[in-house]
């Protein structure tokens, strides 16, 4: 029984090698290309292309999840139940605290931030990762304005712990915490060989990212769904930036 199962996985991987020798042949450009995006030693190998799987993945979850969140009834009902919960269990003192943490995400945090760490790489001369940090603000401030201008959904004013002036989707907190802190923590990582140093930071960016979603929640300025397109939206921005820095490193290292 042993030796069948052997001489049939044998035969099964020989058909696998000879299909792929056979496409291997007829299509030599498109095997090529395919088998260097499959390498580990560059970046514009197997890195890159899941790099741009995430992305194109990202992409068509965010439009997946707008049109369900535009048409979808059921979502209407977890918003409202979501912001009527936070508002039935909302305290001044947790308030004020939340309300602190969301201001991390206000523009002019997010100008202090983004400026500091634009002057930093450009006096160090790494100008792709200045290129980085634009590409990250200005992506997920205009996707951020046009979302809310094309979809002009209203806040749950009848909840809200303050009243915020524009349109309630996608939440511009949520998109900015992932986008531009996500890349604050990147370069961290990036600084450090540490799997232990990066496994803390990863779990301190996830925290905060929590952290700014439940604020907004909380204060019932947004609704479950704007936050969940922002943090969305937010990866996208991130991972595009990531990989527009590391492209460049590759090529200014090679």
């Amino acid at each position: 029984m042993k030796q069948k199962i052997v001489i049939t996985d044998l035969t099964s991987k020989f058909k696998g090698t000879t299909i792929l020798l056979l496409f291997k042949g007829k299509h030599p450009n498109i095997f090529l290309f395919i088998t260097k995006r499959l390498f580990l030693n560059k970046f514009s190998g197997l890195p890159l292309t899941i790099l741009t799987i995430a992305i194109i993945s990202n992409l068509i979850l965010l439009f997946d999840f707008t049109e369900d969140t535009i048409n979808s009834k059921e979502f209407i009902v977890i918003d409202t139940f979501v912001a009527e919960l936070f508002f039935n269990i909302r305290t001044e003192s947790l308030a004020k605290g939340f309300y602190f943490i969301s201001k991390l995400c206000d523009i002019p945090a997010v100008s202090v931030i983004g400026s500091l760490l634009l002057i930093y790489f450009l006096i160090r001369k790494k100008f792709h990762f200045a290129i980085g940090i634009l590409i990250s603000l200005l992506g997920s401030g205009l996707s951020i304005y046009l979302g809310k201008n094309i979809f002009e959904i209203n806040r749950p004013h009848q909840y809200a712990y303050y009243q915020e002036k524009y349109f309630s989707f996608p939440s511009g907190h949520a998109t900015i915490s992932v986008a531009l802190y996500g890349l604050l923590f990147y370069f961290l990582i990036r600084k450090n060989s540490s799997y232990k140093t990066w496994g803390v930071l990863i779990s301190i960016a996830f925290t905060f990212w929590i952290l700014i979603g439940i604020s907004r929640l909380y204060l019932s300025v947004h609704y479950f769904s704007d936050v969940i397109a922002g943090y969305i939206l937010g990866f996208l921005w991130l991972l595009l930036s990531i990989s527009i820095i590391e492209w460049n490193d590759h090529k200014l290292n090679t």
